[in-house]
């Protein structure tokens, strides 16, 4: 298992790349889905192309305020 913290942290940093956008609900659900797919492109393939990947991980961040995680089983 691996555990990711901070995902907020991507997203906030996603989100500052959307200055055009000024609905903050529209401009935080854009800036989750960008960051999701940096993770996915990003992140994942360096830690699951090690000799001895993980099974699952997990994503820990606040999301406006709330904590909140993400649990990802990884079927091989």
């Amino acid at each position: 298992m691996v555990v990711f913290t901070k995902f907020d942290g991507q997203i906030i940093q996603e989100s500052g790349k959307l200055g055009d956008i000024e609905d903050e609900g529209v401009k935080w659900d854009l800036a989750k889905k960008n960051a999701e797919i940096t993770f996915q492109k990003t992140y994942l393939p360096r830690v699951f192309g090690t000799q001895y990947p993980p099974k699952a991980y997990v994503q820990l961040g606040g999301e406006n305020g709330e904590h909140s995680f993400v649990k990802r089983e990884i079927m091989f």
